[in-house]
């Protein structure tokens, strides 16, 4: 099944440049259309919560509100005519939502190949930190992790975070549009605790994507007193596309990644295809 549309959210000043220039390139290499989203929270999660509010002082205050959101509309919109000024071949559009960023994102990801988001250390704010979490564990799609020391072009060497699990099965399934790519293809397993249960698997992977065409070569990381996310990050390398499971659960109505896949999120500077 072909690529059909990447996701990109912004709020009311677009997304870092990296991340902009990733999801309009990538939208121009496999010729797909680009969805920007600007997820916008409406007037009545603006307003401070009052239990002595006047009803003429609530219509002052919502009205406030809805001159905020019409200024930040257009800035979202000039930001976005920027950038399609500056990718004339893209085929892009501009969806502005009123609502809570996560709900939104979830929502357009589930209709979308992949969402393109920056790293935490690029941008973390109130949109960019549901919308992180959103894409990555509730919409069943993979999502593109950019961080700023992003450049050039996206894939040439892919390395593949290898577990015994099913999110990283499905890493290296989102991955087949840049392993078909690919002139380097690493397959990493890490030995936690001197043991190598990931190896037998890894092996089995490697196998089934050079018989699909896609040579591999595999090594297991030796973890030492490193965390896990240090250890793949210091393997993989620099300008690589890091494939990896993102591992984490819902509690308590707060998104809880596992240790390897925040730190990953927090100090990448390659970027990293995650899947759940």
């Amino acid at each position: 099944m072909r690529l059909v549309r990447i996701l990109l959210p912004i709020d009311h000043n677009g997304t870092t440049a990296a991340c902009a220039d990733t999801a309009f390139g990538l939208a121009e290499r496999f010729g797909v259309e680009l969805e920007v989203l600007h997820a916008c929270p409406p007037p009545l999660q603006r307003l401070p919560y009052s239990t002595e509010l006047s009803p003429i002082y609530y219509e002052e205050l919502a009205d406030v509100a809805r001159k905020q959101i019409d200024l930040e509309e257009s800035q979202a919109t000039d930001w976005f005519e920027r950038r399609l000024g500056a990718h004339p071949e893209v085929k892009a559009d501009l969806l502005t939502m009123e609502g809570l960023a996560g709900p939104a994102v979830a929502m357009r990801a589930k209709a979308a190949d992949m969402t393109v988001l920056p790293s935490i250390a690029a941008r973390e704010n109130g949109l960019f930190g549901p919308a992180r979490d959103a894409a990555m564990f509730h919409s069943g799609r993979p999502v593109l992790i950019v961080p700023d020391e992003a450049g050039g072009p996206i894939g040439e060497t892919v390395v593949i975070a290898w577990k015994d699990a099913v999110e990283a099965v499905r890493a290296v399934t989102a991955a087949a549009p840049f392993l078909a790519t690919a002139k380097r293809v690493r397959l990493l397993s890490v030995a936690e605790d001197g043991e190598n249960d990931g190896d037998a698997t890894g092996f089995a992977m490697a196998d089934y994507l050079a018989k699909a065409g896609v040579p591999v070569e595999t090594a297991t990381i030796e973890l030492g007193a490193r965390e896990v996310g240090e250890a793949l990050l210091e393997a993989a390398g620099s300008g690589v596309l890091l494939v990896m499971g993102a591992y984490g659960h819902w509690r308590w109505r707060e998104w809880v990644f596992g240790g390897a896949t925040l730190y990953v999120l927090r100090n990448t500077d390659v970027p990293v295809l995650m899947a759940h």
